[in-house]
């Protein structure tokens, strides 16, 4: 049914997490746990402090964006368990991806250099809340939607196999994380948050786009 307001509320949620996208890849790189020591990341984001802040800002964003996308997506469904526990599980996701978000832009900067113990405390801590735990809840909850919506509107299989390889993709994400396979975790980062943001306005412009926005 078209939902031409759906299918531009994608479109927006779409860049805010392409925003996001870039500020990891970009200003906030070198502050993140992939490659220098943690004294050099943490003096990195003391002297870019706001625009660190900022980052994660926008990864709060997508986080909320993609619980509203998530609900919109759930609107296709009919009524039942599949529905309530896929917008649960990215719900639920949220608590430790903003609470990671949180603990690296407010309180990580915060802590003395020398305190060497607990910045590596909190800086593993946020890790795993943001990558393996509410990033898993998301994947997770992002697939039992899409396996439902599969299941109740097989023609749209073509359309929703993607999405499926992108969740996939997201859980290979928080795997990796688990093992401490932090450039594994790169690839799969990279190629799930691309993968899903093209899908999102993929699907929505196939179940939300009204017939002007599809002739254009």
């Amino acid at each position: 049914m078209p939902k031409p307001y759906y299918f531009y509320t994608t479109l927006l949620i779409a860049l805010l997490i392409f925003i996001a996208c870039l500020m990891m890849n970009g200003p906030m790189r070198p502050g993140l746990p992939v490659g220098d020591d943690l004294a050099t990341r943490l003096a990195y984001i003391n002297a870019n402090l706001t625009l660190w802040q900022w980052g994660w800002l926008s990864w709060m964003a997508a986080a909320l964006s993609l619980l509203a996308f998530a609900v919109m997506l759930s609107t296709e469904l009919q009524p039942g368990a599949a529905r309530q526990y896929g917008v649960l599980l990215v719900a639920l996701g949220m608590a430790p991806d903003l609470m990671a978000e949180t603990l690296y832009a407010f309180v990580m900067p915060q802590v003395a250099v020398t305190d060497i113990a607990l910045l590596q405390f909190i800086d593993n801590l946020a890790m795993h809340l943001t990558g393996f735990l509410g990033n898993g809840l998301y994947n997770l909850g992002g697939m039992l939607l899409t396996l439902a919506l599969l299941k109740q509107q097989p023609a749209l299989k073509l359309w929703l196999y993607p999405g499926i390889v992108a969740w996939l993709l997201g859980l290979g994400l928080s795997v990796s994380i688990a093992l401490q396979q932090l450039k594994l975790a790169e690839y799969f980062t990279a190629a799930s948050m691309a993968l899903s943001t093209l899908w999102f306005v993929l699907i929505a412009w196939r179940l939300w786009g009204d017939q002007r926005v599809r002739c254009a």
